[in-house]
């Protein structure tokens, strides 16, 4: 299987930048400094950041038709992650390349209630540098982060946009916006499974004491929804009858915000909490989203490669293939058999003449400490990575040079930086909801690595593809004084 264009050629580029160009000049050339009206709507502004970053006035301007013309090949994409897990539930040889290790195997098991799907998941791609061709690079399927905080941002950039005079683009249908999305996803996901009251009770999971200001506040939006919700740690589980408690909290949906990383620490390591887990996923009225074989299946890097393996071809359709073809950048496992993308030389020969042309990735990982930029690394740590990757068999993914766009920085000097950035895709219930993105000057576009989130805004409008909502005219003024947009 080879990478195929997906006709970004024949289509504009993904980025607006005419409208791009007149806001960062508005911005620009407004009389007064920008910085003291920045600061004043982050100071008025609810919460919108897990760590501290600078935030561009700045979105990042995609363009309606474009976006419009890429969805649907990302929610097909999402599920096909789903049947990568039904297929490792029924193909025993996929089982053991996976080779995730009893507990996971006994969670994934357990969860036989919960459909195979990847009910909310982000996933990280950049638009390659000059096609602007979406190419996603990695599935967020265990608890991604900015479902509540990247429509924040949008809010925010927005009111910003409209106190500075600039003239802000229409909001298109997949601008994210909503507090509500991820809530509504738990309640579908228990209406589905024939157990809504009307009266959810929704737990977030976070290890007590080292929860994430995203997991704080999504509880508190989803009070103010008139919604029972409550931050716990998963640890307390516990089960009377067919409900599941927390501490003194029954619970029916739960959101489970503690990434995979963690989870395979806190919870795996105590056979007696997974054995509480398995039980309550298997025999009680309880949702768990998203689910196991979702965090452990497709939220692996492994998962990026199984396509491409020849050994697991006959397991994938020729159209799943081109999807995958059209979507992602090439990967294999780094085994003994590997070759590179020309199907001769062996991979790990390539991989250390070649250390420009590759990524290296952990099965899983949290803020890219599992990433290793075979371009942004010197030769004897290359080399040592390499080794490494041969020994624990991990994922070599060719690299994919980022666009590049304008920052602003309305205190710094020089105030504008163009950076690489990011365009990740939000998907929950297997719709596309909107983009974030992340800029940084570091090989590791991480907020947590130096970087900083964007907002994101789609321009224009086509008809039939959702409600088309101009912030300049239909902007109502919320108490925390951020301009909201309607739901």
């Amino acid at each position: 299987m080879t990478g195929a264009p997906n006709g970004a050629a024949d289509r504009p580029g993904m980025i607006d930048w005419a409208v791009a160009g007149t806001l960062l000049a508005a911005l620009q050339d407004r009389p007064g400094p920008l910085e003291p009206l920045l600061a004043e709507v982050v100071r008025t502004a609810p919460p919108f950041r897990n760590t501290d970053y600078p935030l561009s006035p700045l979105p990042l301007v995609a363009r309606h038709r474009t976006v419009t013309a890429a969805v649907p090949a990302v929610e097909r994409y999402v599920a096909l992650l789903g049947r990568i897990t039904t297929l490792y539930r029924e193909t025993p040889a996929l089982r053991r390349w996976y080779d995730l290790g009893p507990a996971a195997e006994a969670l994934i098991d357990a969860d036989r209630p919960a459909p195979d799907e990847v009910t909310v998941c982000r996933l990280d791609g950049y638009l390659e540098q000059g096609t602007e061709r979406l190419r996603l690079l990695e599935n967020n399927a265990d608890a991604p982060a900015g479902t509540l905080f990247s429509a924040r941002i949008n809010r925010l950039v927005g009111a910003v946009l409209d106190r500075a005079g600039a003239t802000a683009p229409v909001a298109g249908a997949y601008t994210l916006s909503s507090e509500r999305a991820l809530l509504d996803v738990l309640v579908d996901a228990l209406r589905r499974r024939g157990l809504d009251t009307g009266a959810p009770r929704v737990a977030v999971l976070q290890p007590t004491g080292r929860s994430n200001l995203e997991s704080v506040e999504m509880v508190a939006a989803f009070r103010r929804c008139g919604i029972a919700a409550v931050l716990v740690d998963p640890r307390e589980l516990r089960q009377v009858g067919a409900t599941v408690w927390f501490g003194p909290h029954p619970v029916d949906v739960c959101w489970n915000k503690v990434n995979t990383v963690a989870w395979r620490t806190l919870v795996e390591s105590d056979a007696e909490l997974v054995g509480r887990w398995t039980r309550a996923l298997a025999t009680a009225d309880f949702v768990h989203v998203n689910p196991f074989g979702a965090r452990y299946v497709a939220e692996s890097k492994f998962t990026l490669a199984l396509p491409w393996d020849a050994r697991f071809a006959d397991l994938f359709t020729a159209a799943e293939r081109a999807l995958v073809a059209d979507l992602l950048p090439w990967a294999r496992r780094l085994e003994p058999e590997a070759t590179a993308p020309d199907g001769v030389t062996p991979l790990d020969v390539d991989l250390v003449e070649h250390p420009d042309r590759y990524v290296l990735k952990e099965p899983y990982d949290i803020r890219g400490d599992g990433v290793t930029v075979g371009r942004a690394t010197g030769r004897t740590a290359w080399r040592k990575a390499v080794d490494r990757a041969a020994a624990h068999r991990l994922v070599a993914q060719r690299y994919v040079a980022p666009t590049a766009y304008p920052v602003l920085r309305p205190d710094g000097e020089p105030p504008v930086v163009t950076m690489p950035v990011s365009f990740d895709s939000f998907v929950l219930g297997g719709r596309v909801h909107g983009f974030g993105s992340k800029a940084s000057l570091n090989p590791r576009l991480n907020v947590f690595q130096g970087g900083q989130k964007l907002a994101v805004h789609v321009t224009g409008h086509a008809a039939g593809d959702g409600p088309a909502r101009d912030r300049r005219t239909t902007a109502a003024v919320v108490p925390d004084g951020v301009a909201s947009l309607p739901e």
